[in-house]
């Protein structure tokens, strides 16, 4: 099948700049309301957190305000803390902030979202939050970064997420640093084949062993990538897991030649460090990674999209990207789409269509309020 086209429609804004806000940080998806259409979740640094219902149109979608919120970083994450069948919103705090919390979906009877504090740190900044079963005994855990501290954090989820804060929060390691940049990017997958869940946090992985005092072996994969972005998959067909990294905020954080791309595959002890297979150089910014089933051909395809430089956005344009897989790892890049630039672009069905459409929004620029969605017109024309 050919890569497909794509039709790019604003479905929403949020505009916090009547808080004196910069940008809108946190993007996820998830069924808020339960009724089996995929949602879009956005808040901005400071100012609203919104939910923006899906209505089975391409356009005009509903806005619901959660809170009013301040300091808040990107990279949180939707799920149903509660079992209640609705899903909740958890986020961490920026630059500025130690906190880390949630707000609870108050589901079909409406009214306000609670807000809960899940712990303080002392630290500041939580970029990446997931939740998965990484222990293999079936107990969800959630798994944060807090980039202060430059430490990955572990804490199963309690029986009661109500309590405030929550027991049994564990750092899994500290000081963690590429090249003088606390790390990021988080996924969980099973890694080493042995049918249990890995997590991968930044350029390395974690084992849990169950050994009290030594729950964690810890591993590194690659290196000299910075301010990290990751996606895991088999990429090229042969039943083992790979990873996808790229460097997010390259060019913010002094880098103005931009990001690198790559993939990481073992090359014989899965313990050591991993061959590299470089895809790109001179990325402007590549925050958002995701892998999926994009073109329709069975394989696991790549998703890149650009933030942009700010200071340049007019004349370099940031790219939305899919690169086609072709089952054993090589890739063929169309660009999607020129000049709007995107952060945390996320992969969903949102029409129902069986196939997969991009969201986002821009981090930078005129355009930076509204949000995206790029709708695959593998599904059918969009009207």
């Amino acid at each position: 099948m050919a890569t497909p086209t794509f039709t790019r429609r604003v479905v929403g804004e949020l505009d916090n700049s009547p808080f004196n806000c910069e940008m809108n940080t946190f993007f996820q998806v998830g069924d808020i309301n339960h009724d089996g259409r995929m949602d879009i979740v956005i808040a901005g640094r400071d100012g609203q957190m919104a939910w923006f219902q899906n209505n089975g149109q391409t356009q005009d979608w509903t806005r619901h305000i959660v809170d009013k919120v301040s300091h808040q970083e990107c990279g949180g994450v939707v799920y149903d803390l509660t079992h209640s069948g609705y899903p909740d919103i958890i986020n961490g705090g920026d630059y500025r902030s130690d906190e880390l919390a949630w707000w609870e979906n108050p589901g079909p009877k409406g009214g306000a979202w609670q807000r809960r504090v899940i712990t303080h740190t002392s630290h500041n900044q939580f970029h990446d939050e997931l939740i998965g079963d990484v222990t293999g005994d079936g107990r969800q855990s959630l798994i944060f970064w807090n980039q202060g501290g430059g430490a990955l954090y572990w804490v199963p989820l309690p029986q009661d997420p109500k309590q405030t804060p929550w027991p049994d929060i564990h750092v899994i390691a500290s000081g963690m640093k590429e090249k003088g940049q606390p790390e990021e990017g988080l996924c969980i997958a099973d890694i080493d084949g042995d049918g249990r869940n890995e997590i991968v946090a930044g350029t390395h992985w974690y084992k849990y062993t169950g050994v009290a005092g030594k729950e964690w072996e810890q591993h590194q994969y690659a290196k000299d990538y910075i301010t990290t972005v990751i996606a895991v998959g088999d990429i090229d067909g042969d039943g083992q897991k790979e990873i996808v990294i790229a460097e997010g905020d390259a060019c913010i954080y002094g880098y103005p030649q931009g990001g690198k791309l790559g993939w990481f595959k073992p090359h014989g002890d899965i313990k050591a460090m991993w061959q590299e297979h470089r895809l790109e150089d001179h990325l402007l910014d590549p925050h958002s990674i995701q892998l999926g089933n994009i073109c329709g051909n069975g394989h696991l395809d790549l998703l890149v999209g650009e933030i942009g430089k700010r200071e340049t956005l007019d004349k370099e344009k940031p790219r939305l990207m899919v690169y086609e897989n072709d089952g054993k790892g090589n890739f063929t890049r169309q660009i999607i789409d020129e000049g709007t630039g995107v952060h945390h672009a996320r992969l969903a069905d949102f029409r129902g269509k069986g196939v997969l459409d991009i969201a986002s929004r821009p981090l930078h620029g005129p355009e930076k309020w509204k949000i995206f969605v790029w709708f695959n017109e593998t599904g059918g024309a969009v009207g």
